[in-house]
């Protein structure tokens, strides 16, 4: 989505500006460019539509202010994203067109250099290049929908061009979120998986496109899934590793037909990565982590994990008890009542009295101790913490 401070961000300005304040102007989402190069006739402001992003000189009403006034307000209330005036014809902005800026909630700046034509030129092409992410992106969110192996396949014929038997993600995501640092690192990773596809003859395609916040790669292998852990999974780390400003998540190699949790495993992976500052981390390497991640896709499972937390948790809150840190202890001693007495300085009948209130907390009264050990331990999984 582009919005309004995208457009101002854009290196084609010599220099632009606001020209006076008004509130949120950076956030409201621009879909197209226009001029507003004569006054439009018998009245005809229409042609400017909500979410437009309008360049002008006024030239028409350079020998006429209250034209200029005229027509400002006018083309601020269509509710469009912003008014750039290049100030030719108009140097100030009159106390109306304020008042009009601060009203409907548009913007309006001033700029210096540069034809328009080169402005609206780079903006649309701007604009173009985010319909084009949206429309991938809008294909990826399908393909992560539960779907059929059939269906994996034509989207990831659709997506990432790959027919192969295997296919391999990375996911990677820049220090900075803003649209500028998400194509550079675009276009390092195309670069690196151009260069890594010569390098390996089982490639048999590679692409990278923007998801959300994240730059994708995509490998297509001729061949099938060799090893869990492959020598070529290892090399690709190493390579993601050397892209400045950015941390990445590495998928393992999975049969076509399986791309969708291909992505997943690559996200989930970036994202741990980014919360313990790595330059990459492969999803073969998670180990525990790894878990929570399937957990947290897996919005069933999470949710009747929570539902263990929560009754827990209203147990205490209405018996004056603290269950949850003996159903935390027990889950982290993996079911071992002596362990979990030493760790929470208490007599083992304590803790057997209290896994009995946590059986019944949670309608689980039927269930051996080491039965509720599984469970605590895999809600403790799903839920990070119990």
């Amino acid at each position: 989505m582009i919005r309004r401070k995208d457009i101002t961000d854009l290196p084609v300005f010599d220099r632009i500006w606001l020209a006076c304040p008004c509130a949120s102007y950076e956030q409201r989402q621009v879909i197209n460019c226009g001029t507003l190069d004569y006054e439009p006739f018998f009245d005809d402001y229409n042609v400017f539509v909500p979410g437009e992003f309008i360049f002008t000189t006024l030239g028409f009403a350079k020998a006429d202010p209250a034209l200029a006034e005229d027509a400002v307000i006018k083309v601020l209330k269509r509710g469009i994203a912003g008014l750039a005036i290049k100030p030719v014809a108009l140097t100030a902005l009159t106390p109306r067109m304020e008042e009009a800026s601060k009203e409907l909630g548009v913007p309006i700046f001033f700029y210096d250099g540069r034809y328009l034509e080169h402005i609206i030129t780079q903006a649309m092409n701007l604009i173009d290049e985010d319909a084009e992410a949206f429309k991938l992106t809008s294909l990826i969110d399908a393909l992560l929908a539960p779907s059929d192996g059939s269906m994996v396949r034509s989207l990831m014929l659709q997506i990432a061009d790959a027919t192969g038997a295997a296919v391999q993600c990375i996911a990677c995501a820049p220090d900075s979120p803003d649209a500028a640092s998400q194509r550079a690192l675009l276009g390092q990773l195309e670069a690196l998986l151009e260069g890594y596809a010569r390098r390996f003859p089982d490639v048999e395609s590679a692409s990278a496109l923007l998801y959300n916040t994240c730059a994708l790669g995509f490998i297509s292998f001729s061949r099938k899934p060799q090893s869990v852990i492959t020598i070529e999974e290892a090399d690709l780390c190493k390579l993601a590793s050397q892209l400045k400003g950015a941390h990445c998540g590495i998928s393992q190699e999975l049969p076509l037909e399986e791309g969708d949790l291909c992505i997943r495993q690559a996200i989930a992976a970036q994202a741990t990565a980014k919360a313990e500052s790595a330059e990459a981390i492969r999803w073969s390497a998670l180990r525990l982590d790894a878990f929570h991640a399937a957990a947290a896709t897996d919005r069933l499972f999470s949710r009747t994990s929570r539902l263990i937390f929560d009754l827990i948790r209203e147990y205490d809150e209405e018996h004056g008890s603290d269950l949850l840190v003996t159903a935390n202890a027990y889950a982290e001693a993996f079911g071992d009542v002596k362990a979990t007495s030493d760790a929470l300085i208490q007599h083992p009948n304590t803790v057997r009295y209290r896994l009995r209130k946590i059986k019944e907390a949670t309608h689980s009264s039927f269930l051996t101790d080491k039965e509720m050990a599984v469970v605590l331990i895999m809600t403790k999984i799903a839920t990070e913490r119990i």
